[in-house]
């Protein structure tokens, strides 16, 4: 999927916030520094809303503080991160579990590898659409053209999409 630019995130949550929050809850400033942190990625910036206003609800304050959404931001990343790695058949988590034991490293070579750790092993074809799916899913990071390619495992604390 494409990314959404801002003020298409923006959007998104100044109508979610207008029918899920009380007025002056949360600023239009701060619904644009979500959009600028989710880098396009509506499910990540809803997360934030979400996981903000959850906070600031438990903590009883009246509106979300620039404090609470920077912790906010860290929770949603972290909780997607999670879902995508629960989401993960156990072929596609056996090369996820290459790529963070070895990397960086090549597709050939987490091929191998991925050859001979499972039964019954899928072709190398179905691996580099398990290394794409992962990298939509911001759990890798491909480096390099597509002839000296290599994979790593995007570190869940430097997952921000502002890297």
């Amino acid at each position: 999927m494409d990314k959404y630019h801002d003020e298409q995130l923006y959007d998104i949550l100044s109508a979610r916030a207008k029918w899920g929050l009380n007025e002056d809850v949360i600023t239009d400033d701060q619904l644009y520094q979500i959009a600028d942190a989710a880098a396009g990625d509506a499910r990540l910036a809803i997360g934030i809303l979400r996981t903000a206003a959850s906070t600031a609800n438990r903590e009883n304050c009246e509106r979300i503080t620039d404090g609470i959404l920077q912790n906010a931001a860290e929770d949603a990343r972290a909780q997607i991160r999670q879902k995508s790695l629960d989401s993960l058949t156990p072929h596609q988590r056996v090369v996820y579990d290459i790529v963070r034991d070895h990397a960086p490293v090549g597709p050939s070579e987490i091929y191998d590898r991925y050859t001979e750790e499972v039964d019954d092993p899928r072709t190398k074809r179905t691996v580099r659409t398990y290394l794409s799916k992962m990298e939509q899913y911001n759990l890798l990071k491909a480096e390099g053209t597509s002839r000296d390619r290599e994979y790593l495992l995007v570190d869940s604390a430097t997952a921000s999409p502002r890297q």
